[in-house]
């Protein structure tokens, strides 16, 4: 062997040793996780609701979802309620109209999305894409 490739070798093997030091925590400084919305609970929605009514509170929810994002407050809250509307409202376009349910779904998807990724922009489209389906489902528009 070499000096060359002993030299690469023992610096290897410095590198890769070193890195099994003992990892101390302190626990002085370890904080409590109190942002808002950190757990939820939302209230049971109906599985008979008027549709209309289920897809305009979702619509109000996804209304100042981005911001929501944004400030880090409430998003989770807001995106577990949108889910469970969307769990009794799914069904109903299912079976009445299941050629409309896939915009209905992009929306739904956007709002997900932007919630989980922290991204803003995805609960803003969803949003005005939600408010034109529900338009044109509905005949408001």
């Amino acid at each position: 062997m070499n000096a060359g490739a002993a030299g690469v070798l023992a610096l290897a093997a410095v590198l890769t040793l070193g890195a099994c030091g003992t990892t101390f925590v302190d626990e002085t400084i370890i904080t409590e996780d109190t942002a808002p919305g950190a757990t939820t609970t939302t209230m049971p929605v109906e599985a008979d609701a008027p549709l209309d009514e289920v897809m305009g509170e979702i619509e109000t929810l996804m209304l100042d979802l981005d911001q929501r994002i944004i400030d880090r407050d409430g998003e989770v809250a807001a995106l577990a309620r949108i889910n469970a509307l969307w769990a009794v409202a799914e069904p109903q376009i299912r079976s009445n109209d299941p050629d409309d349910l896939f915009n209905f779904e992009q929306a739904i998807e956007l709002a997900r999305t932007g919630v989980e990724r922290r991204r803003p922009a995805d609960p803003s489209k969803g949003y005005k894409i939600l408010v034109d389906v529900n338009d044109a489902y509905f005949g408001t528009g």
